[in-house]
């Protein structure tokens, strides 16, 4: 990329929320990846707590496969990225998503109404498979990156409240057509939804998802995995960020950590109660 087109990713980030890039990988990339994937969860016993018939996810793959780690670091998807996060960037999670025939919906929702995060980070949404209306690709309300919205629990999902406007025929949404090896980039402040798969096949996408090193999550275990220093590939583990380093940043999250770590002892004493 150019200088020029580089700015015109940053604005028109800034401005919808998201940006995309068209045939970044090509189909068989993309096939090998989901095998990938699949050989990355033969460890896994059970399912995610998110799984739901044929809707599974396959989370945190990153920190024990090579292949991935490297997948997400390299230069293509750091040159596209750091007009828009930064020069230097974390991987704070990842999530590939297997959304299998009558799978149902994701409600609309902003990404930190799962975390509890009070900073904007990146999520970088990659097509493994084509992306169709009628197979629960996603959805984005453009724009809707500018405020937090309230939201409410739904069973084991949360919704983005008064969000059920965005399901008017016409509303200002978007769908996001891909084919396998598009890539979208998109704020974890940007409402988004999938509907359900009413097709006879499953529909693949995989989520990283990317902080500006500035920034900390109480929630993510040490050692970290960095991204990209100086706008470059920078994939090493390391056990602090310059985040995490400043006394103002930890303070700021210390609410979360406490809830994060109140949270895990009570589903430790639930766990040890059904023994």
């Amino acid at each position: 990329m150019n200088g020029e087109s580089l700015m015109d990713l940053k604005a028109q980030f800034e401005k919808q929320g998201y940006v995309i890039a068209r045939r970044m990988f090509s189909g068989p990339e993309m096939a090998e990846f989901v095998e990938e994937i699949r050989n990355s969860d033969k460890e896994r016993p059970t399912g995610e707590s998110l799984d739901a018939g044929t809707l599974r996810f396959y989370s945190n793959l990153f920190y024990s496969n090579p292949v991935i780690q490297r997948f997400i670091t390299q230069p293509t998807l750091i040159e596209f990225m750091a007009p828009v996060v930064g020069p230097n960037f974390w991987v704070r999670w990842d999530q590939a998503v297997a959304k299998g025939p009558n799978s149902g919906v994701f409600h609309w929702h902003q990404d930190n109404a799962y975390n509890g995060l009070r900073h904007e980070h990146y999520q970088l949404w990659i097509a493994l498979t084509e992306m169709t209306p009628e197979n629960g690709g996603l959805w984005l309300v453009p724009g809707s990156h500018r405020q937090r919205i309230r939201h409410e629990r739904d069973g084991k999902h949360m919704r983005a409240v008064g969000s059920e406007r965005y399901d008017a025929p016409d509303a200002e949404k978007v769908f996001i057509e891909a084919e396998a090896g598009d890539v979208v980039l998109f704020s974890s402040l940007t409402l988004h939804k999938t509907y359900e798969n009413t097709t006879d096949r499953t529909r693949w996408a995989y989520v990283a998802e990317y902080m500006r090193s500035e920034h900390y999550d109480p929630t993510v275990p040490r050692p970290y995995f960095n991204a990209a220093r100086d706008g470059r590939p920078y994939p090493v583990f390391t056990y602090t960020l310059p985040g995490r380093a400043r006394l103002a940043e930890r303070a700021a999250t210390l609410p979360l950590a406490v809830r994060h770590y109140a949270e895990a002892a009570l589903r430790r004493l639930g766990t040890l109660a059904r023994v």
